[in-house]
């Protein structure tokens, strides 16, 4: 604006000496502190305007000087900063609005207002996800993170291959080796792979330096334990211990550790771990597992259970263990007591298949409709 208003004084004062050349070649005498100056007006405004010129182009030297030689040609440039703010903001709202190039081109020309790094950032947030190539190794850190994110994103539509998606996480990961989103991409993309190993490697590492809440990671890491020990028979038993450890009441744990000890032949063991279980959650798949168990010695195992408290499973298995064991008149008490207190779907389909078993076809077309009423 300055430099504007200079501009324009020495326009005017031009015009004004070259219609009065008589005031242009009038002496002006200047006398101060002993000293005698003595000059023709019109050389004297020149004189003052070159040095207000020279005064300004120093000024903007030092300033080049300071920022440093990467902002030496922004600092020296003479365009309009208003201008190029109102072009960058344009370009922004292209970005925001995803019309024309989305802003690519405008971007392009404000690197007057905006460092060459932010610029480059800026066009490849215009770039989709299932576009994004994937940076050189020596590029900018913050470029190669940002294309991965992009690619990476869970949200991205059409969703770039998983091998180019693994690509940008590695690279991304080799720049910040301790990014927290990188990691828990990673963990996804493991899952997503079936390479519970190192999804569960990985998960531990996220869980171990507090990225995300232990509640997740327990869940997340436990499915992965799960998954391993389905696939790994000879090292299963670890696993499932290990995921006992941090989720002891998770209906598929305790499932999969009664199931793999019954197969070691520990079948107290299993039975101890299923009732206590029982006793604590109402857990259906656990008490149909428990029943699988017994059924075989019905009734003896229902006279141990008979006078057992728990869950409304745990009276649900002793219900079948005594239908089971010939005991009718016991089993439909706590069937109905159940269908009072606690109905369920399982509860009404037990009782259906009980009406079939006595072709009492009313009843238990009645308690399938019932069973239809629960989503459980």
């Amino acid at each position: 604006m300055r430099l504007k208003f200079l501009l324009f004084i020495a326009l005017l004062l031009t015009i004004v000496l070259t219609l009065f050349p008589d005031i242009a070649l009038q002496i002006l005498r200047i006398e101060a502190f002993g000293w005698q100056f003595e000059t023709r007006q019109g050389a004297f405004i020149v004189a003052v305007l070159l040095i207000l010129a020279a005064l300004w182009l120093i000024q903007r030297l030092l300033s080049a000087l300071v920022a440093g030689p990467g902002q030496l040609w922004q600092t020296l440039r003479m365009g309009s900063k208003k201008r190029r703010e109102q072009r960058l903001r344009e370009g922004i709202s292209q970005w925001l609005d995803m019309r024309d190039d989305y802003g690519q081109r405008v971007f392009k020309k404000t690197r007057g207002i905006v460092p060459s790094w932010l610029s480059a950032l800026l066009q490849r947030t215009t770039i989709p996800a299932n576009e994004q190539d994937l940076p050189a190794s020596d590029a900018d850190p913050l470029l190669t993170t940002l294309a991965a994110r992009i690619a990476t994103s869970p949200e991205a539509s059409p969703k770039p291959d998983l091998a180019i998606r693994k690509a940008h996480l590695e690279a991304w990961l080799h720049s910040q080796p301790n990014a927290p989103l990188a990691l828990m991409r990673m963990a996804d993309l493991a899952v997503e792979e079936e390479d519970w190993k190192r999804a569960a490697h990985l998960l531990e590492d996220i869980w171990k330096r507090g990225h995300r809440s232990a509640s997740f990671v327990k869940s997340q890491l436990v499915h992965a334990w799960l998954a391993l020990a389905a696939q790994e028979t000879a090292g299963g038993m670890e696993y499932l211990r290990k995921a006992h450890r941090i989720m002891p009441d998770h209906s598929g744990v305790i499932l999969a550790l009664g199931q793999a000890q019954m197969t070691d032949g520990k079948q107290r063991t299993t039975e101890k771990l299923w009732l206590n279980h029982l006793q604590k959650n109402h857990d259906i798949a656990i008490a149909n597992a428990t029943f699988e168990m017994l059924k075989n010695n019905a009734l003896a195992a229902f006279r141990k259970l008979e006078k057992q408290q728990g869950s409304a499973s745990l009276q649900w298995l002793q219900a079948r263990l005594a239908y089971a064991g010939k005991l009718d008149g016991l089993a439909d008490e706590h069937l109905s007591n159940l269908l009072k207190e606690h109905p369920c779907r399982a509860f009404w389909q037990t009782q259906a298949e009980w009406m079939i078993q006595r072709q009492q076809w009313q009843e238990a077309l009645a308690a399938y409709q019932k069973a239809l009423d629960y989503s459980d």
